[in-house]
C-alpha cells in the first residue's frame, strides 16, 4: 500500500466528508493533500475515483479482518460481540471514511458501482450468518429468514448510524458503546440475556486481535492496476 495513497485518502475523505461529493472540486482536494494537481492525478484520475478507492479500502479491509477474527471465536454470542467490535471500532477510527461509504454508489459508473456492490453483499451476509446462528443456538433453528434478515439490518442501524452523534467526550468511550450495543442487540432478540463476565473477557480478546489486524489495509485492483 503507497503511503501516499493512504494519507490522501484519509485527508480527502475529511474534505468530502464535510463539504459533499459535488461540493468538492479536484483543486480543493489538491490543496488540502498539499498536492499539485498533477500529482494528486497519478493516484487517481477522478473524485468518482477516489470515491470508488475509499469504498473499496474501507469494505475490503473490514472483510479480510473478518476473515481472520471470526476463526478465533467458537460461540454464535462470541461472534456476535466480535463482529460489533470489529466494525464499530473500526470505523470510529475512520470517521470521515465511514459517512463517505454511506453514500451508496450512485456516482460511481456501473462496473465500479457492481464491485462496491459486491463486497457490501459479502460483508452484509457475514453478519447475517452471525445472526442466524445465534438464533440457531438459542433454540429457533425454523426462525422465519425474513426476520433473521430484519434483526441484522437492525444490527447494522444501531452501528451505521455512530457517526451522526458519538462523541467519546459527550457520550464514552468506544468499548463502552461496543458493549452496549452488543447489550442491546443481544437483550432484544434472546430469552437469556447476557453474562457481564463474558463481556470482560470477549473485550479483552477482541482488543488484543484488533490490534493485530488493524495495520493490514486490503486493497482490490482497481482498473486492472494493482494498487500496493
Amino acid at each position: 500500500m503507497s503511503g501516499g495513497l493512504e494519507e490522501i485518502l484519509s485527508k480527502s475523505s475529511r474534505l468530502m466528508a464535510t463539504r459533499g461529493f459535488h461540493g468538492t472540486t479536484m483543486r480543493d482536494l489538491a490543496s488540502e493533500t498539499r498536492r499539485s494537481l498533477a500529482g494528486l492525478y497519478h493516484y487517481f484520475r477522478s473524485k468518482e475515483e477516489l470515491l470508488y478507492l475509499i469504498n473499496t479500502q474501507g469494505f475490503t479491509t473490514l472483510t479480510e479482518a473478518w476473515k481472520t477474527i471470526a476463526g478465533e471465536f467458537r460461540s454464535p454470542r462470541e461472534k456476535l460481540y466480535a463482529f460489533v467490535y470489529l466494525h464499530v471500532t473500526y470505523f470510529s477510527e475512520h470517521m470521515h471514511e465511514m459517512r463517505v461509504m454511506t453514500w451508496g454508489t450512485q456516482e460511481m459508473r456501473l462496473d465500479r458501482a457492481q464491485v462496491i456492490r459486491d463486497l457490501k453483499e459479502q460483508y452484509l451476509r457475514f453478519a447475517h450468518e452471525v445472526v442466524a446462528a445465534m438464533r440457531a443456538a438459542e433454540g429457533n433453528r425454523d426462525m422465519d429468514e425474513q426476520q433473521i434478515w430484519r434483526e441484522t439490518y437492525l444490527l447494522f442501524g444501531m452501528m451505521n448510524w455512530i457517526p451522526s452523534w458519538h462523541s467519546t467526550r459527550e457520550h464514552g468511550t468506544v468499548g463502552q458503546l461496543v458493549d452496549d450495543i452488543y447489550r442491546t442487540f443481544v437483550s432484544g432478540i434472546s430469552r437469556a440475556g447476557h453474562d457481564e463476565v463474558d463481556l470482560v473477557r470477549l473485550r479483552s480478546r477482541m482488543r488484543e486481535l484488533y490490534a493485530d489486524v488493524k495495520p493490514v489495509t486490503t486493497w482490490p485492483e482497481a482498473d486492472g492496476r494493482s494498487i500496493t
